[in-house]
């Protein structure tokens, strides 16, 4: 990393951290550098570096743990993102747009199939064509 200058520090400063986590220099798993560590790293102050690690905790890269420090979740705020948004929508909302990426996906899925994948299909369904007619409720759910 590298010290901050001009615009806003707590911008730059959580760019540069999550840079690193993308970068894969702190995994996921593994506890970043403390506060202090972080503010000599990038030239900035304790506060600056505590609201960009906030920023990224409330974006759910990042995990606070009393006593023990901040550790990597996640590689990516995408997450942190879409769960902030869809805790706030209406349930209506959420399953016309699972509705809409499933429709996608399987259409995907059908463009993109190998004689393998229909082998595959073909033999789980008469497993559970199979499974119907000798009233096995458990295994033909499970095929």
């Amino acid at each position: 990393m590298q010290p901050v200058r001009r615009a806003s520090l707590i911008s730059q400063v959580t760019e540069q951290l999550r840079n690193e986590i993308r970068s894969g220099t702190w995994p996921i798993g593994s506890k970043i550098p403390t506060e202090p560590e972080l503010s000599e790293l990038t030239g900035t102050g304790r506060n600056t570096v505590r609201e960009a690690v906030q920023a990224l905790v409330h974006a759910g890269m990042l995990e606070r743990r009393q006593g023990s420090g901040t550790y990597v979740v996640a590689v990516s705020d995408l997450g942190g993102t879409l769960g902030n948004y869809f805790a706030g929508a209406h349930q209506r909302d959420v399953l016309e747009l699972r509705r809409a990426l499933d429709i996608t996906a399987a259409t995907l899925a059908a463009a993109r199939r190998t004689e393998d994948d229909i082998a595959e299909l073909t033999r789980l369904l008469e497993l559970r064509t199979a499974s119907w007619e000798g009233q096995d409720i458990d295994a033909a759910t499970t095929a």
